[in-house]
């Protein structure tokens, strides 16, 4: 007789194929978000040469260490952004942080080597959703579409500031 029972055998199943799903890409798909586009810089951010924006590499939450982010990415309802936010940088805008998405990949939607770590999740944006001012945007890179969300929802954070 087992020890598990057989539901949470099944459960665990599920939970740990969920965790183990690596991104996939499309080869066929020209990359929106190539590698080449970035340029890195040693304090843990990057530039994008085709806005012109810099980047955090890491989410808030993970700091960049040692050429990787460590710690882990933290969810928090929007209100607690513009209390951690750090001197000279921002909430990007929709289109902003839209910029970012890899649409030949999914799970996540975001090159993964420049963004190392990036959860497959919502990402706050400072863009109101016209319809709900108690709405904003977020750009959701499970697969890279930009979606509203109520302002006590959570999301992750990803700073921008300009280059």
């Amino acid at each position: 007789m087992s020890a598990w029972p057989s539901w949470l055998t099944g459960v665990s199943c599920i939970i740990l194929s969920a965790s183990l799903h690596a991104q996939e890409c499309n080869p066929h798909i020209p990359a929106t978000a190539p590698d080449s586009r970035f340029l890195e810089q040693r304090d843990g951010s990057v530039v994008d040469t085709y806005t012109q924006l810099r980047w955090t590499r890491c989410s808030l939450g993970q700091s960049w260490k040692n050429g990787a982010c460590q710690g882990e990415p933290q969810a928090l309802p929007y209100a607690l952004t513009s209390l951690l936010v750090e001197p000279g940088w921002r909430l990007p805008t929709v289109a902003e942080l839209s910029s970012l998405a890899e649409l030949r990949c999914w799970q996540p939607a975001i090159n993964t080597r420049i963004f190392p770590t990036a959860p497959k999740a919502v990402y706050w944006t400072s863009t109101r959703f016209v319809n709900n001012d108690g709405q904003f945007w977020q750009v959701h890179f499970l697969h890279g579409e930009a979606v509203p969300e109520k302002a006590d929802g959570v999301g992750f954070v990803r700073w921008v500031r300009e280059r």
